[in-house]
């Protein structure tokens, strides 16, 4: 008499829905990882450019020495790269922040990475009153907990203080730093 609809879902359709879900939250999972950091190394890399570009212009308009470097407990530029990262004016050039001199500019430290300095001798920038570099060329090279090459990302700094982003220029999927070797984290 009554046509009686059924309402709601078999535990088989119910099931289908759960695989499908499942298989679309497999393949989208790492991508999502991947975008993360990607967003992480952006982040690092363009504060490091900031500092970088405004320590140069500084010396430049200026006309004085600017230091670019993580600061020890006693305010002499250090090793570690993973604090924060200070820019100052250097009328001494002793990579010294004094009471006397100006800290300019500081960037927190990357969060889920971490930077790797390779310079030929120091561990700190400068850059003359011309814009060009008064210390040893370097790069930074920033690399994810991870310690994944595919996602590091690196700046070069160049004898006229210029400062680029290492590019994949061989397409494997890993930049290349300036003399054209893979990145290693």
């Amino acid at each position: 008499m009554f046509a009686h609809k059924n309402r709601g879902f078999s535990l088989l359709e119910l099931m289908m829905v759960v695989a499908v879900a499942a298989v679309l939250i497999n393949v989208a999972l790492p991508s999502l990882t991947i975008l993360a950091y990607n967003q992480e190394r952006r982040g690092a890399l363009h504060d490091l450019i900031g500092v970088f570009a405004f320590a140069r212009q500084h010396a430049v308009m200026h006309g004085e020495i600017i230091t670019v470097c993580p600061l020890d407990g006693n305010g002499a530029c250090g090793k570690d790269w993973n604090g924060e990262i200070h820019a100052f004016v250097d009328s001494g050039n002793t990579r010294k922040l004094s009471a006397n001199e100006n800290l300019l500019r500081t960037i927190s430290p990357a969060s889920n990475g971490y930077f790797i300095v390779r310079s030929l001798h120091r561990s700190y920038f400068q850059f003359r009153p011309t814009g060009f570099i008064h210390s040893d060329l370097g790069n930074i090279t920033w690399c994810p907990k991870s310690r994944d090459a595919s996602l590091a990302g690196q700046i070069i700094v160049s004898r006229g203080g210029r400062v680029r982003v290492a590019r994949d220029t061989d397409n494997d999927g890993i930049p290349e730093d300036a003399r054209g070797r893979p990145l290693r984290c």
